[in-house]
């Protein structure tokens, strides 16, 4: 493990258990979801491994964690933190730079849609965003090489004999769109997550669809919803390589998994309560 790759898995710790306070509004939850983030078995091994997809995690906790205080404070320095630090993340790998913008996009789109912050604070995060990333858009812009070989190397289409139009075009044609998206289903079939051992801990595997089902059905917050649709959005860099899944390449599920399985702990608790609160009434029924 290097320093740098040490700082990274320290921050994103420290930041995904301040999230899990702020979501929570419980030290006992901070702890949990904390917890439940350092276990994850892909975090050791890509820690072990000094992955350079590390540094990108806390930026995205970081995010998060601005974003948690932009629905309650409406200070403005929130909404330019998260999307100062989207921006600043897709310097850190080449899939990176396709999902910070995606969740920027992802972010734009749940907080609209539940109207919970002002169009002004919307426009300070896309105007940091922009600002922060706006450098390698311009790099790419006038080194269409690096574009090239970058498009090329993770085999999205021949960018020798396409341009980046006809990539698009036959990346979402018919064919194109099907290999991808079998790919993204690959990426949540539980036995590569839950019982390889090299994603996520087999007991998520009851946790995270307790934790979709309380989002889902109990939790109104914007950052509940967006917590879940970044797990959901975790493979879309790595499906657009239509190649099957590694491990690696989905890094970027391990903050929002930790997140989703601790909505599944407050799920699984409350049904304990309520299951042992009916019995104990049972029992005390005179009518029995």
């Amino acid at each position: 493990m290097t320093p740098l790759s040490f700082a990274a898995f320290t921050a994103s710790t420290v930041l995904v258990s301040l999230l899990g306070a702020r979501l929570f509004a419980s030290p006992r939850f901070a702890v949990l979801t904390g917890v439940l983030f350092v276990l994850t078995p892909l975090l050791w091994r890509q820690t072990q491994d000094a992955s350079g997809s590390l540094y990108a995690l806390p930026f995205v906790a970081g995010w998060l964690f601005a974003a948690a205080h932009m629905t309650s404070t409406h200070a403005s320095w929130w909404p330019v933190i998260a999307g100062g630090l989207l921006g600043g993340g897709v310097y850190t790998s080449n899939a990176a730079a396709v999902m910070m913008p995606f969740y920027a996009l992802l972010t734009i789109a749940v907080f609209a849609q539940a109207r919970a912050v002002r169009l002004r604070e919307l426009a300070l995060f896309v105007a940091a965003f922009a600002i922060a990333a706006g450098p390698l858009a311009v790099s790419f812009i006038s080194h269409p090489e690096r574009l090239r070989d970058t498009v090329n190397a993770y085999h999205l289409y021949d960018a020798h004999r396409f341009n980046v139009l006809q990539g698009i075009r036959e990346m979402s044609s018919w064919v194109g769109l099907t290999a991808r998206t079998e790919v993204y289903y690959d990426y949540f079939n539980p036995a590569f997550l839950f019982l390889t051992g090299r994603v996520l801990l087999f007991p998520l595997v009851v946790l995270i669809p307790a934790g979709v089902y309380q989002i889902v059905s109990g939790e109104t917050t914007p950052l509940a919803r967006l917590s879940l649709v970044g797990f959901l959005a975790a493979p879309f860099a790595a499906s657009l390589t239509a190649q099957p899944p590694i491990p690696g390449r989905i890094l970027f599920i391990t903050p929002f998994a930790a997140i989703v399985a601790a909505y599944g702990v407050k799920r699984v608790l409350s049904w304990r309560f309520s299951f042992f609160g009916e019995s104990w009434r049972l029992a005390r029924s005179p009518y029995r």
